[in-house]
């Protein structure tokens, strides 16, 4: 099966891009990539040196893919980013910390692994298949049934991460594995853009007519549009099986 992909970021309106998405592959292993999205945390430019961390630690282990099973690949990049992030922290005395969200996809097979708060989508056509669950005291609070907080102080207290790469935890990756069919399609995205954009417009983006089909960057900077001045990093990366009749010249084809 041949993939397309389509990336985009946007800075919002922080001073700092502190988002990395990429897409890498295996010259020797063509229908295999991995597309790896991390967000940053931390003051003084090393949340972005922890997002780049994550992105060089992929680059570094990728050619560990043909040796080991999916699972112990993913999950051993997650952990050697998170060794690397706290030796940043260790040698600049400061606390950065990066979301890890990354898919692994082997022709018909698609593997992910997830930690903190940017998300995994599979649909199938414009149905919502699946989505990461986010570490975030407010999913620990709808899982246990409990109502989001209505003042801002409790709802920023809510998004706070119980789990991410450099934190004061214990890491826990969840893993995820589906077969993949000729309708099914993925997006990974930070929270920067699922705060903005809901995941039936991204959806109604790709399965209404070709006309009003938008790219990765259309809804990045919708995304950015709806934050305003005060509005978060924005990163998405959109991931297709290739169709014959697909000639769009924005998408990337591998």
């Amino acid at each position: 099966m041949t993939w397309q992909f389509d990336l985009a970021t946007e800075i919002g309106g922080r001073a700092e891009q502190q988002d990395r998405v990429e897409v890498l592959a295996l010259p020797d292993r063509p229908g295999e990539h991995l597309v790896i999205l991390a967000d940053g945390m931390g003051g003084q430019q090393q949340g972005a040196n922890a997002a780049q961390a994550v992105i060089d630690t992929a680059r570094s282990v990728l050619p560990q893919v043909a040796e080991i099973e999916p699972r112990q690949f993913l999950t051993d990049l997650c952990l050697r980013a998170d060794e690397t992030i706290r030796d940043i922290g260790k040698r600049h005395d400061t606390n950065p910390a990066s979301t890890c969200t990354a898919l692994y996809i082997r022709g018909e097979e698609a593997y992910w692994i997830h930690v903190g708060d940017s998300r995994l989508c599979q649909f199938n056509a414009d149905n919502l298949v699946l989505r990461t669950r986010d570490h975030t005291v407010a999913e620990l609070l709808n899982a246990d049934g409990g109502e989001p907080h209505a003042s801002r102080q409790h709802r920023l207290a809510d998004s706070q991460l119980y789990m991410c790469l450099g934190g004061q935890n214990e890491l826990e990756p969840e893993f995820g594995a589906s077969a993949v069919g000729d309708d099914d399609w993925f997006m990974i995205c930070s929270d920067g853009f699922w705060n903005q954009v809901g995941e039936e417009e991204v959806a109604s983006a790709w399965t209404g007519s070709r006309a009003d089909r938008k790219t990765a960057t259309d809804l990045a900077m919708m995304a950015t549009e709806r934050g305003g001045p005060g509005g978060d990093n924005v990163s998405l990366a959109l991931v297709m099986p290739r169709s014959p009749d697909v000639k769009k010249a924005w998408w990337r084809f591998y």
